[in-house]
């Protein structure tokens, strides 16, 4: 009968009678796998993305060696393949190769170990579906430490890169660079100050303080104090600036020494503001419209200019426009304050034209100005004159002779009329200019 090997180490096991002469050598080779298996410690050098890690039956192999130290220089991370897939293997690993690592047997789970880490790993040699289990996973999980004196009997400082616990209770103070809230909450200071798993920082209501401190030195003083909560800059000749996300300035108010936000500037985008409330709230109830309010914009008029308008309880386009108007109806302005008739009031395109009967209507756009004389003879000469509303009026011209003219003049407006005896005449549009 021949040799056969242990499945987990590939120790030879001599078969019964073999070996006459020669089974020391073959003893001595398996001390050295022992060896190997127990305390070898063993450097692999890795190349590429790959590596095959092999236990190898009756010889020294590098799959037998107990402790890892990974080196080399693999051109990114590098999947370990244990192999023989069926043997169950025990590993403790350092990986200093400057890539992250993947141990893998079969199709079960792997284990990564990154650059500079190290672990504690076993392969369980289930064949084809094998998997690898990182068993230092499982101490900071299922063996947390507790109540421990870190350093001997007496409690010493511990510098941790990741700390998990129910609580923690420090009666000397905390330093963290970055806590990571894994639970329900942080207590701090008996309760004073709350950090909850929403991160939400709350401040106890009992006058608790939040300080901000630069080098040593408070520059900011958060304090709840009742029901109001005071934010104040401690050293003077600080401001408070608000900055967008990019560090754009949008708002400050500025420290004048005794910071009194009631005397100091409020600014915004480095403008500061000079009005006071009362100022402002005079724009209260406004509903102008942002392009409405946009017309003061480059407005140069001063203080005392804008003041005219001061107590105005109608519209000051409508005022004008009404003035304008007339002003264009043929009338000009002397001043300030005055309003005559135009130099030239009446326009050179006004129609002339004649007129002859008993009657006229003036049916044009504009009054005119009519100018005539009656038929010779007749007696009285009488006239009705209409105003086009219904407005009327009778005036005797006739000087009660057979045998002159009598003449006569009118200004009617817009559908206005005359009548009377026979007449003829000229007029005149007053189209103003």
């Amino acid at each position: 009968m021949g040799s056969t090997y242990t499945d987990n180490g590939g120790i030879e096991k001599i078969g019964l009678g073999e070996q006459a002469g020669a089974w020391g050598t073959t003893t001595n080779n398996n001390f050295d796998i022992i060896d190997r298996l127990i305390n070898g410690v063993g450097s692999i050098s890795l190349t590429g993305t790959t590596h095959t890690l092999t236990t190898s039956d009756g010889s020294l192999s590098n799959g037998m060696f107990k402790v890892l130290v990974l080196g080399g220089s693999p051109s990114g991370t590098n999947t370990i393949t244990i192999e023989p897939n069926n043997a169950d293997k025990l590993y403790f690993v350092k990986n200093a190769s400057g890539q992250s690592v993947t141990f893998t047997q079969g199709s079960g789970a792997n284990v990564t170990i990154l650059n500079g880490f190290g672990a504690i790993i076993f392969a369980d040699g289930a064949g084809s579906g094998a998997a690898v289990t990182d068993l230092t996973a499982l101490f900071t999980t299922s063996q947390a430490i507790d109540d421990v004196v870190i350093g001997g009997t007496t409690p010493a400082a511990g510098t941790f890169t990741t700390l998990t616990a129910t609580s923690v209770t420090a009666n000397g103070g905390v330093t963290v660079d970055n806590i990571n809230i894994d639970g329900t909450e942080i207590d701090l200071s008996s309760g004073d100050l709350t950090v909850d798993v929403a991160g939400n920082i709350d401040l106890d209501a009992d006058g608790g303080t939040v300080k901000v401190s630069d080098g040593g030195t408070e520059i900011l003083n958060i304090t709840n104090s009742s029901s109001d909560v005071i934010i104040k800059p401690v050293v003077d000749g600080k401001d408070i600036i608000f900055q967008q996300r990019d560090g754009t300035e949008v708002a400050r108010i500025e420290d004048n020494g005794t910071f009194n936000v009631v005397t100091d500037k409020f600014a915004i985008n480095g403008t500061a503001v000079t009005s006071t409330a009362a100022e402002l709230n005079i724009m209260d109830g406004v509903t102008a419209t942002k392009d409405e309010l946009n017309i003061m914009d480059g407005v140069t008029a001063t203080t005392a200019e804008l003041n005219h308008t001061d107590g105005v309880t109608s519209a000051i386009q409508t005022q004008l426009d009404t003035k304008h108007s007339a002003v264009g109806q043929g009338l000009q302005e002397d001043d300030a304050t005055t309003v005559a008739m135009k130099n030239s009031w009446m326009s050179t395109s006004s129609t002339v034209f004649s007129i002859s009967g008993t009657s006229f209507t003036n049916s044009r756009s504009y009054p005119v100005f009519i100018v005539g004389r009656s038929a010779a003879g007749g007696g009285s000469f009488t006239f009705s004159v209409n105003n086009g509303s219904g407005g009327t009026g009778t005036i005797d011209q006739g000087d009660g002779d057979s045998g002159t003219n009598d003449s006569f003049s009118f200004i009617l407006p817009v559908g206005g009329s005359i009548s009377g005896s026979n007449f003829t005449g000229v007029g005149i549009e007053l189209r103003p200019a």
